[in-house]
């Protein structure tokens, strides 16, 4: 019995790493991979769930290169800001900076996903439209509700930050 459960133990930790191994090789290739394949899967993906036509299939192209590219530039960027800080702490001034950009850059964010959608709502019929904002539904929740998988790291929420200064 005890030769079971180290067997079952030991699987299911093998398993479970693979599995964390396996998330992080598809984000490497994400990164490394170029804008325009970026948009060519994106349009494939939406042209399987979406049923396109080829003219659908070459507006969304342009939408998601455009979207692409931008995405790239700012991983780029981040990635930069990151080596260059090398793991020391910013100063208190740097962090309010970073609050007041972090508050432009969402609200931007927000613009920016407002005008995709409009591009979108131009682009599909009303039955594709209604489909893709329920696959972008889906989409979003299952990212709100990773459960863990960003590390065991408790979750915060707006009202905790009432305390601090």
């Amino acid at each position: 019995m005890k030769n079971l459960t180290a067997i079952l133990a030991l699987f299911v930790s093998v398993t479970a790493l693979a599995q964390q191994g396996n998330r992080v090789e598809c984000f490497k290739k994400m990164m490394d991979a170029t804008p325009e394949e970026l948009a060519e899967m994106q349009t494939k993906r939406l042209t399987l769930a979406l049923v396109l036509d080829d003219k659908q299939q070459k507006d969304i192209y342009k939408l998601e290169l455009t979207a692409a590219k931008e995405r790239k530039a700012n991983w780029e960027q981040r990635a930069a800001k990151m080596k260059v800080r090398d793991g020391e702490k910013p100063s208190e001034e740097e962090r309010e900076a970073t609050r007041k950009d972090r508050k432009e850059k969402y609200a931007a964010m927000l613009d920016k996903q407002i005008a995709h959608q409009e591009k979108m709502q131009n682009i599909l019929n009303e039955e594709q439209f209604d489909q893709w904002r329920k696959l972008k539904m889906k989409r979003h929740n299952r990212m709100a509700n990773h459960d863990g998988k960003r590390g065991d790291r408790p979750q915060r929420h707006r009202d905790s930050n009432k305390g601090r200064k």
